[in-house]
């Protein structure tokens, strides 16, 4: 068999395995903060688009049962206004306000990761 001869047939067979072989596996898309390069540190930033002062902010752990202390203290968060906080890690939490009226809103199962965005709305708590 000349060396041109075995050469071709070499190449089909390379050819028609590569076709029979199991493609790969897909991979997720990168859509985390890490993914993209960005420290996941637990940091929310929360902003008041309602017409309402909200007086108590709470977080918790999604799998733990009680609120916790109110995140504002003394303070209140205002129409308009921005704050940021800190979780103790990154993860899925449950977010609890009290209006200055004393009514609640209740948001289950945020992501928080870096600068996490919340909007509060006069319709309750927005979050991605």
């Amino acid at each position: 068999m000349s060396a041109r001869l075995a050469a071709a047939l070499l190449a089909s067979a390379l050819t028609l395995g590569a076709c029979a072989s199991e493609p790969p596996e897909p991979r997720p898309a990168a859509s985390t903060a890490a993914a993209r390069g960005q420290a996941c540190d637990g940091t929310l930033r929360v902003t008041n688009n309602s017409t309402r002062i909200i007086s108590r902010l709470h977080l918790r752990d999604a799998a733990l049962t009680n609120w916790g202390p109110d995140l504002l203290g003394q303070d209140v968060l205002a129409p308009g206004q921005t704050s940021n906080f800190r979780t103790r890690s990154p993860g899925v939490y449950d977010m609890r306000l009290l209006w200055a009226d004393r009514q609640p809103a209740e948001r289950r199962r945020i992501t928080i990761c870096s600068a996490t965005p919340i909007t509060v709305g006069d319709f309750g708590i927005n979050a991605p």
